[in-house]
């Protein structure tokens, strides 16, 4: 059975850290389908190819968001705060591709949001 995530108000008091693939970001889950990226983020510069050398799915996907967001990224940083309606849009963003960032979002004792928003 598949895990189903719910946003609880106690969780948008929670600042959570996002780091893999040498980007990082801060990010608050304010609403259900609103998530605050914080100016300053760093995106990875190179995106996720397949083994034929082409970009795949997902870094195609952040292809697109980034190109929505270019007014608020210099130098592959986060010039403004940004939203997102969903915390694997985030994680495809700064990575430049990859998936489930709901294991790669941690609060500061590590607890990841995925632990904060399993609804069992």
């Amino acid at each position: 059975m598949k895990d189903e995530h719910r946003w609880r108000a106690e969780i948008s008091d929670i600042e959570f850290t996002f780091t893999d693939r040498d980007s990082y970001g801060k990010v608050f889950w304010q609403r259900r389908k609103e998530l605050l990226l914080k100016a300053g983020a760093k995106l990875t510069p190179d995106p996720q190819l397949n083994k034929d050398g082409s970009l795949n799915f997902s870094a195609k996907v952040a292809k697109t968001l980034r190109a929505d967001h270019e007014d608020k990224i210099e130098n592959g940083v986060t010039t403004e705060d940004i939203i997102f309606p969903s915390p694997n849009e985030i994680g495809i963003f700064l990575r430049f591709g990859g998936d489930n960032t709901w294991l790669s979002l941690k609060d500061k004792d590590g607890k990841t949001l995925h632990d904060w928003s399993v609804v069992n």
